[in-house]
């Protein structure tokens, strides 16, 4: 088999690079990246961002002090996402709830993850051997490309999806620091990248779980740019992996309480496919990832898509050749590591970040913004290469300058459709006419301008699309409560019910309906319910405390308002 290396191997840095250059190369990335954010900072909330940010009385702090700040951390200690959470409520507590603040650290955090990217290639392409004289504008060219394509919107426009490009920034940089004390000969400056390394792991992995695989991508970064495909050295520092593996066992642990197991096998219960039918659906989605990067259409991208659920190997019929394609595809990248490195390595890394949401826990079947990081295994060769292999560079940079043009359009029209909630949900629900979500979502966004009229048929169409979602009957059951139709209120938010029993939001519009009917007994006892299970749900102290208060339980009343007042404005 042909060698699939572009060049003869030269490990010498180009000094053609100055320092006024790499500045001037990571100014030029901040720059496209703000010329293609720039009509995203007036995006109001989305979907999330509510239960997240909004309604999230933890990130509401007003002191600076430690207890705060941990609060806000750990908040009820159900999920593992400490310092993203810790962002969100720094941005609060200097800027309030103001939407321009949280998408300037969205924006930034996008900045500095393709500024590392560009770095990470620069080491990478020396570390490969290619063209000592192209490493660098091949790097930048990659980087600039990445930072403005249009999927990247969903992970850097939708604030709530910081938590994305914090753990891949976090991850870049935990990768970054490895290299750089690789690449060092003096032991102290190595102790301490090493150092630097192992803390920006720790951050990238609470700011969301994705970044787990972190160590992965540098062991196979290691493997392929300094051992040449030799696993030999695992041998060789079994002490120092053994230790690695100790500490990182003791963090799954950590991170794997017994909240998150309870997810993980209950999860399925509120989803229209079971655990196999995903299993077998995502080499097809994956695949689908690949398309997506590669043309990225405005008209293409969705805040969420509705891939054809695989019921088997035969149905869909690419269901078997899609998982068979994956498999050919890995033996392939392993078989030929040494012939074909960067085919090799990029298999590897796109198939190890996009690993955990596509394996067997239980999450919607596909999301744009889960390609952040995995799209640098397709965008990466296909930028490069031309630079490498072409007779000349002036050659290309044309071709290149071109698309990066049609990328920059393609991410400012995308971003056009978040800037209102119902223009968003209207392209989901156009885009994928038999997700449920979309007309859940689409019904809310309607609610929201008081259209309760018309909110009812995208709820209906929800309804019938999923008959398991919860939300459809809780959403559709709060318009026929608003009509005064209490009945089918009643109806909707006992099959909410009866799909999910621990639902807070149901008994809470229950109790409105009942409030409606005169049931005050009722009315009370399902309040009560919705706090047992969401103690920060202040809404549900205030309708309580009215209640007792119209009923002379003034004392009750008291300790009702006292209570909401206490959980924030």
């Amino acid at each position: 088999m042909k060698n699939c290396q572009l060049v003869t191997k030269d490990l010498t840095p180009n000094p053609d690079w100055s320092r006024f250059r790499l500045l001037a190369a990571s100014l030029l990335l901040v720059l496209l990246g703000l010329a293609a954010s720039a009509n995203s900072f007036h995006a109001p909330w989305h979907f999330d961002d509510e239960p997240n940010i909004i309604d999230n009385r933890f990130i509401r702090i007003n002191a600076l002090d430690l207890s705060s700040l941990l609060g806000a951390m750990l908040q009820d200690r159900r999920q593992n996402r400490p310092f993203s959470n810790l962002t969100f409520a720094l941005n609060y507590y200097f800027s309030g709830q103001d939407v321009v603040a949280f998408h300037l650290v969205n924006v930034a955090l996008h900045w500095a993850a393709g500024l590392l990217v560009f770095f990470i290639l620069r080491l990478t392409f020396r570390r490969a051997g290619l063209a000592q004289d192209r490493r660098d504008l091949a790097a930048l060219a990659a980087a600039a490309v990445w930072t403005i394509h249009p999927l990247h919107t969903q992970a850097v426009t939708y604030i709530v999806q910081r938590q994305t490009v914090m753990a891949s920034v976090f991850t870049l940089g935990s990768l970054l620091a490895y290299l750089l004390a690789r690449e060092s000969r003096r032991p102290r400056r190595q102790g301490l990248l090493y150092g630097l390394a192992a803390l920006s792991f720790i951050l990238a992995a609470g700011s969301k779980e994705i970044a787990w695989v972190t160590p992965g991508l540098i062991l196979i970064h290691e493997a392929y740019f300094y051992q040449d495909f030799s696993w030999g050295f695992l041998r060789r520092r079994w002490p120092a992996l053994i230790l690695g593996l100790i500490l990182l066992s003791g963090f799954l642990v950590l991170s794997l309480r017994s909240e998150m197991w309870k997810m993980i096998s209950q999860g399925y219960q509120n989803y229209p496919f079971t655990l196999t039918q995903r299993l077998l659906t995502e080499p097809r989605v994956l695949i689908s990832y690949l398309d997506l990067t590669l043309w990225p259409l405005p008209s293409r991208l969705s805040v969420e898509h509705d891939p054809a659920l695989s019921t088997s190997l035969l149905h869909p019929w690419t269901t078997g050749p899609a998982l068979l394609f994956w498999i050919v595809l890995l033996v392939g990248a392993l078989r030929f590591a040494r012939r074909c490195p960067w085919f090799s390595f990029a298999v590897l890394w796109y198939l190890l970040n996009i690993s955990l949401e596509s394996s067997f826990i239980p999450l919607d079947l596909m999301f744009e913004h889960r390609l952040y990081l995995p799209s640098l295994a397709l965008i990466v060769p296909l930028i490069a290469f031309p630079v490498f292999s072409a007779r000349r560079v002036r050659w290309v940079l044309p071709a290149l300058s071109l698309v990066a043009v049609m990328l920059l359009l393609g991410t400012r029209g995308r971003n056009r459709v978040w800037q209102t909630e119902l223009d968003l949900w209207r392209d989901c629900a156009r885009k994928t006419p038999f997700k449920a979500s979309a007309f859940n979502n689409l019904g809310a966004a309607l609610r929201e301008l008081g259209e309760e009229e018309r909110a009812l048929a995208p709820f209906n169409r929800a309804v019938k699309l999923n008959p398991k979602s919860a939300d459809g009957y809780i959403n559709r059951g709060i318009g026929y409560g608003k009509m005064g139709r209490y009945e089918l209120a009643l109806f909707n938010f006992n099959s909410a019910l009866a799909i999910n029993p621990n639902l807070a939001k149901a008994f809470y519009n229950r109790g409105i309906v009942y409030l409606e009917q005169g049931q005050f007994q009722r009315a009370i006892a399902d309040w009560t319910r919705a706090i047992q299970i969401n103690p920060s749900l202040a809404q549900a102290y205030i309708s309580r405390g009215n209640l007792y208060l119209h009923l002379g339980r003034s004392d009750q009343a008291q300790a009702d308002f006292l209570k909401a007042q206490s959980l924030g404005p």
